[in-house]
């Protein structure tokens, strides 16, 4: 039987029923939020996920979070979040988001701490939003010039699944497109400066912002990267393309071994780029690259419909 979610917060009993289940919660449930305890320098990052299926949405809205938490070299502790969806959806499009959402914070060992669940008029497709709290486990140093930049794990595979998906031909393996794992087991290699996981914009887009932040340059082959299967499909510049699940690291030269072989071990390709140059921006095969330049794939974001 089909049960649909009324209007506004969901009642106590779907609650109980729909997102208590699924879901790793930190002590008991508290009035309007919750009292953590956070101890020296903590890390905040924030994410909305709006446009994809209900399963991977849950997957995403915690990645998306977590991740941004442990570039910055922090341990995600604990997330809030609020899970708003369209009137008239069902108990069973919601159970399936907070699974796929409560599956992974319980993998990695983060607890739920405050959030929302609710419908509201205006909205056409579920939509979470996403705050992430960790705890700082090591200083993070700004590269120098002559620091090697490194690319982790595979081009594209994003982008091609958003196009799939657009054709109504969707796959489960949206569950590779994260670096989690990968920035964990990076901020014990000594020597990593700094890591950026690649969201919008593509592979271009997030060395662009990197360089920007640190004031250096970088010039580096297409040809050196690792790229996803299929992306010819593409149809379009892939290092414009959406690539979650690719992260750019900037370290010291000694720490190259340690990179590579944490990598190795996690099961995700790495690639060198190259040395950061005195100089500022950013050159791909020789050309230089504008910063703000977007693929179409990114418009695909919000293709899903209920």
């Amino acid at each position: 039987m089909v049960v649909r979610l009324g209007l506004g917060k969901v009642t106590r009993d779907v609650f109980e029923r729909c997102v208590l289940p699924y879901i790793p919660l930190e002590g008991n449930l508290e009035l309007d939020g919750s009292t953590v305890k956070l101890h020296g320098r903590t890390v905040i990052a924030h994410s909305p996920s709006i446009g994809v299926p209900p399963e991977p949405l849950g997957f995403f809205a915690f990645h998306y979070a977590a991740c941004n938490v442990a570039v910055r070299f922090g341990k995600p502790k604990y997330i809030s979040t609020g899970i708003y969806l369209p009137l008239n959806s069902t108990e069973e499009e919601l159970v399936t988001i907070v699974k796929s959402l409560g599956s992974e914070a319980i993998k990695y060992g983060v607890k739920i701490v405050a959030g929302q669940t609710a419908t509201y008029y205006g909205l056409q497709i579920p939509f979470v939003s996403t705050t992430c709290f960790g705890e700082v486990v090591r200083v993070s140093a700004k590269p120098t010039v002559g620091d090697k930049v490194f690319l982790v794990g595979k081009v594209g595979g994003e982008a091609v699944w958003l196009k799939r998906l657009s054709l109504g031909r969707n796959t489960d393996n949206w569950r590779n497109f994260t670096s989690y794992p990968a920035i964990l087991g990076l901020q014990n290699v000594e020597g990593v400066k700094v890591m950026h996981d690649v969201s919008e914009g593509g592979v271009k887009g997030a060395l662009a912002e990197v360089l920007s932040d640190i004031q250096l340059g970088l010039s580096f082959s297409s040809e050196n990267l690792h790229y996803a299967e299929d992306t010819i499909e593409l149809e379009q510049d892939v290092l414009r393309a959406p690539t979650y699940g690719t992260l750019i690291v900037a370290a010291s030269h000694d720490a190259t071994d340690g990179i590579f072989d944490t990598c190795s071990k996690l099961g995700y390709q790495c690639a060198e780029l190259g040395a950061l140059l005195k100089r500022t921006g950013l050159r791909v095969n020789g050309d230089i690259v504008e910063p703000n330049a977007r693929g179409h794939i990114d418009e695909l974001y919000g293709i899903f419909k209920k």
